[in-house]
């Protein structure tokens, strides 16, 4: 006999209607999987599709980088690629001074747009409506 907590009952809620509570689900990082699923769901395709959708964006991200040294998407944030300087440290039990080299990272700044969209308490965003422009048209003949 299995016992199911509040907790444990509260998780397989959420991912079967895959929303995220506040506070508990704050802690938990999405995978590339996770975020896969989300664009196969938004775009109504396969999941396959959208994972391979998902991988080209990575990989124009990663070689723009690469190229470039900065990509910046806007309403979301920029990656940028900086040398961080190299230092000396003191080891905290021999004293001795410890050279560390440059080293090269990438960065990511989000924009202000994704820092007020992703607050606790802010007001989800509206979905774009799909379908064709001329949707709301009236033809008069």
């Amino acid at each position: 006999m299995t016992h199911t907590t509040n907790q444990d009952a509260a998780a397989s809620k959420d991912q079967a209607t895959g929303l995220a509570v506040n506070e508990e689900q704050f802690g938990r990082q999405a995978n590339k999987g996770i975020l896969a699923d989300k664009v196969a769901e938004d775009l109504n395709v396969p999941r396959r599709t959208a994972a391979r959708v998902l991988d080209a964006v990575l990989d124009a991200v990663s070689d723009l980088l690469h190229a470039r040294g900065k990509v910046a998407v806007k309403g979301f944030g920029t990656f940028e690629r900086r040398i961080r300087k190299g230092r000396a440290y003191k080891h905290p039990l021999t004293g001795a001074s410890i050279e560390v080299a440059n080293k090269e990272t990438i960065i990511f700044k989000p924009s202000d747009q994704l820092i007020a969209d992703t607050k606790s308490n802010a007001a989800p965003r509206a979905k774009k409506q799909t379908g064709t422009p001329t949707d709301n048209i009236l033809f008069k003949g």
